[in-house]
């Protein structure tokens, strides 16, 4: 159980690295290039995806082994899939969840000063599509792809559950 809860943890420190990846692609292409939120969704998510795939199979998974066909295969599969309810979610969050402003702002006796404003309807858009992509890549990851992983017999911490 411990390794499981290791890996949770590890997939979890690189998801979110990776998710503000995703998200700085994301509103850079979408809000400041005026680029297809669709597109824009699609380069992050793209992105995104790389630096998971080799992060993860080195420091999550463990995997030392050079890549082969067959796991580069399933690995796009497992992507594949997460990448469309990545799409679909974001974008019919966009149309379904209302539009407003999140402001962080400072209030002086000269008045106040914007720090930071984020749309949060498209942030809460964004949020979901990454929380399901990152369930369906857990899993896909896990016993899809990296399930060949051979567990040090000496790490007591290698003791499978499931």
């Amino acid at each position: 159980m411990r390794v499981v809860i290791k890996q949770i943890t590890k997939f979890f420190i690189i998801g979110v690295s990776a998710v503000l990846v995703d998200l700085v692609i994301y509103y850079f292409l979408s809000d400041l290039l005026s680029v297809n939120t669709d597109i824009s969704k699609a380069a992050g998510f793209m992105v995104g995806t790389v630096y998971t795939y080799f992060l993860n199979k080195r420091w999550t998974w463990r995997y030392t082994e050079k890549s082969n066909k067959g796991m580069l295969l399933m690995f796009g599969l497992v992507y594949a899939v997460s990448f469309v309810f990545n799409i679909l979610i974001n974008k019919y969050g966009l149309v379904l969840i209302p539009e407003f402003v999140v402001n962080l702002n400072i209030r002086s006796d000269s008045g106040n000063f914007d720090i930071f404003a984020i749309k949060g309807g498209k942030f809460l858009a964004f949020f979901l599509a990454t929380l399901v992509s990152a369930v369906v890549n857990f899993l896909g990851q896990k016993f899809l792809v990296f399930n060949q992983v051979k567990l040090d017999p000496k790490d007591e911490t290698n003791i499978e559950v499931f």
